[in-house]
């Protein structure tokens, strides 16, 4: 990538391609955050595939400008430490939830994963999720109709709630500090 994006209105899906060509769902991206910042300070590829949820709008910053104003701007360049720190850990929380033997125990760690992400707050300590049961498919690998067996019996233990397009955590998500930009 040779900018940095910052998605400004609606949701994108961050994805990489199984070899088999199905999709992994790695995590959605929200309005606020900023997208390919370790790609252009490393000159690499990006990683994974942004999908659109629906219409979006996103801006452009030029790599060079970006790097430039981390030159020019400690603080700047601290943000941008921090939201790196901040993804890093995320790709172990998510290589952590892959690494769970039974799949009730991989969706699970996921949800717990996605609503540290990108989980709404309720007032009642609940966090709720807007995926559909194909995106937790998506996120753990595994067919639809097993994440679907998987999601009834955490829904029968009282972990999740079910509902259309959403999944309500019964228990909070750990603690994040969103980086937003």
């Amino acid at each position: 990538m040779r900018s940095v994006l910052v998605l400004t209105k609606g949701r994108l899906r961050a994805v990489t391609s199984l070899i088999d060509g199905r999709e992994h769902l790695m995590r959605w991206v929200e309005p606020g955050e900023a997208v390919g910042v370790a790609s252009v300070l490393a000159q690499l590829p990006f990683q994974v595939d942004l999908i659109a949820s629906g219409p979006c709008e996103v801006r452009s910053i030029p790599g060079e400008a970006f790097v430039d104003v981390m030159r020019r701007n400690s603080a700047a360049g601290l943000v941008v430490a921090r939201l790196l720190a901040a993804r890093l850990s995320e790709v172990y929380d998510h290589v952590v939830a892959q690494a769970q033997g039974r799949l009730q125990d991989r969706v699970q760690a996921s949800l717990r994963h996605l609503a540290a992400e990108n989980g709404e707050q309720l007032t009642d300590g609940r966090v709720r999720l807007r995926v559909s049961h194909q995106d937790v498919s998506d996120a753990v690998g595994a067919s639809r109709q097993r994440v679907n067996g998987a999601l009834h019996s955490l829904q029968r233990a009282g972990y999740v709630v079910l509902g259309y397009r959403q999944i309500t955590l019964a228990m909070p998500p750990p603690k994040r500090r969103r980086t937003g930009g």
